[in-house]
């Protein structure tokens, strides 16, 4: 497993807290998933088409992996407008997507009339222990300080034997001159989405969830397809050896 990080004085997690420069664009900047909440599921919006794209390739890769049915019943923290709750509601599955952003949230239910919705921050959700046989961090946990707390709740919802499956992005310089400099430089995603201290390395996430007494099933390395990207103007992932960039992880709970 290729877990590099840049240099040894990178702040830990949800302990580094960005004050830009005036003038300086914010990083972490969550209020984008307010303010550019109708445009989720626009073909025309930027904000978001990235988002979309590699949506398809995450839910394949999940798949393929874990079973969904209508005996299934999923949680998605961190849902924003529903990206992934709604192909998992539409084969039949309890979905209830969990978010911060009341107006991603609105976004969500009008085009997810399939799965419930909740306001809760994904590190204390209203929900009883043991309610879930699969629970998504998909592209949360870079977002969230103090993530190993969403780590712990994620595994108190999980069934024994339920899965939880997260994708982030490492702290390499690699991650951040792609997702960063590249990414929101370029315009593929909104200024200020990323803060890269908080980029996860796959080395603390498996810590985090053994810690909550789950096991790690499989790690696999993500890459931008750089001409499809090109072409398309939205991120376009395939399968990489190396988890130097992003990666997606599928836990079980014991």
């Amino acid at each position: 497993m290729d877990d590099r990080t840049p240099r040894a004085s990178v702040p830990a997690p949800g302990t580094a807290r960005h004050v830009p420069a005036r003038g300086a664009a914010m990083r972490n900047d969550l209020t984008i998933y307010d303010r550019a909440a109708d445009g989720w599921w626009r073909s025309d919006d930027r904000a978001f088409r990235s988002l979309r794209s590699v949506q398809h390739y995450r839910l394949a890769w999940l798949l393929r992996r874990v079973p969904v049915s209508p005996a299934t019943t999923v949680v998605d923290l961190g849902c924003g407008g529903g990206l992934f709750a709604a192909p998992l509601a539409r084969l039949g599955a309890r979905v209830l997507g969990i978010d911060r952003s009341r107006p991603s949230l609105a976004t969500a239910r009008a085009h997810v009339p399939e799965a419930r919705f909740a306001c809760a921050d994904v590190r204390a959700c209203p929900l009883p222990d043991a309610c879930a046989d699969l629970v998504l961090l998909a592209d949360v946990v870079e977002h969230v300080p103090g993530w190993p707390a969403a780590i712990g709740e994620a595994a108190r919802l999980l069934r024994p034997g339920g899965a939880l499956y997260v994708n982030t992005i490492n702290r390499t310089a690699r991650a951040r001159w792609l997702a960063v400099v590249l990414g929101e430089g370029l315009g593929f995603l909104p200024r200020g989405t990323h803060d890269p201290a908080l980029f996860v390395r796959p080395s603390e996430l498996c810590a985090a969830a053994m810690t909550a007494d789950l096991r790690t099933v499989a790690i696999e390395g993500e890459a931008p397809r750089l001409f499809a990207t090109l072409r398309t103007g939205a991120i376009a992932l395939r399968r990489s050896a190396s988890v130097a960039v992003a990666y997606a992880a599928l836990f079980a709970k014991r």
